[in-house]
């Protein structure tokens, strides 16, 4: 058992969570535990955005607009119930669709046109990021006072033993999505391709096919995301998302995904996104400026990098 689980890619993320949670723990007397239901929070929030990351990564390729999808979403989810007049659930549905949809668009860009994800996925995040400003005139909107007390807000808005809906609804999606990288012909196909496409394509696998459901998975994550979010907060900002897109593929790195593909994780890079939740929460409580948390993350993530380079070696699992 100890030999199995010492061959996991994840190996290295769940001792720096341990190391972490110790040793903020300790520096502030125990104090920092009181935050753990705040700092849950945050990480659904990331998490289900790294989910989608995740999985697109294993499939060699990454996303950099999730974070402006996951604005524009919430932009959409707003303007529906607005303007349209229609219910909570069918906007909820239609905005996650818009987002699954901006994810199709990149995976054909990516695909067919053999444009480099990174490319494409940078256009498209100042594309909906610039639409963002433009339908908020750089401040926010707001759901419509009347339906702030839905009861579908207020089911998303509620705590459970003190822990958000949001944070049962990751643990959720985070089970679904282990069941389908390990056990389904999706994620076998997800993993080959990363792996090798011009195998997986003599084997009778589309690569381009299974890297554009990739896409559509990721964006429809950031989407839930973001119309999650609004129902939390009431409202959606032209910065809403920002610096989203560099935690989520900082938190998969973390988590043992590689940025070539064919070896990836989903639980993970969820606990990345906690480790990031962690620090940022860490630092404040110990007085520290704000501004070292991105100093932190690439700190981190340099030293996750080589922790987990070493114990690949050591234990024999592929780098």
């Amino acid at each position: 058992m100890i030999k199995h689980l010492t061959q996991r890619v994840e190996i290295s993320v769940v001792i720096g969570t341990i190391f972490l949670v110790a040793f903020f723990a300790l520096s502030t007397n125990g104090l920092w535990l009181y935050s753990v239901p705040s700092v849950l929070r945050v990480t659904a929030q990331v998490g289900i955005i790294a989910i989608g990351q995740a999985l697109l990564m294993t499939s060699g390729e990454v996303d950099l607009s999730v974070g402006s999808v996951f604005a524009i979403t919430g932009v959409v989810f707003i303007s529906l119930l607005a303007s349209a007049g229609i219910g909570i659930a069918p906007a909820m549905v239609v905005a996650v669709l818009a987002a699954c949809a901006v994810g199709f668009v990149n995976g054909i860009m990516t695909t067919v046109f053999k444009v480099p994800s990174m490319i494409v996925t940078l256009g498209a995040m100042f594309i909906y990021r610039g639409i963002t400003y433009l339908a908020t005139q750089g401040f926010s909107l707001t759901v419509p006072r009347e339906l702030r007390r839905d009861p579908i807000i207020e089911f998303f808005k509620a705590t459970t033993f003190g822990i958000h809906t949001t944070v049962y609804i990751l643990i959720a999606l985070t089970a679904v999505f282990v069941f389908i990288l390990a056990k389904t012909r999706l994620g076998s196909h997800v993993t080959a391709v990363g792996d090798n496409a011009a195998a997986a394509l003599a084997n009778g696998i589309s690569p381009s096919w299974v890297k554009v459901k990739a896409f559509v998975v990721c964006s429809g994550l950031a989407g839930l995301a973001g119309v999650l979010v609004v129902c939390q907060e009431g409202s959606v900002y032209s910065t809403s998302g920002m610096k989203m897109e560099l935690e989520s593929i900082a938190a998969c790195v973390i988590g043992g995904c590689t940025l070539r593909g064919g070896s990836g994780s989903i639980w993970g890079p969820v606990l990345g996104v906690f480790i990031l939740a962690s620090i940022k929460s860490g630092l404040m409580m110990l007085g520290a400026p704000t501004s070292w948390y991105i100093a932190f993350v690439g700190a981190i993530l340099v030293g996750f990098l080589v922790v987990s380079r070493i114990l690949n070696q050591r234990m024999g699992v592929a780098a």
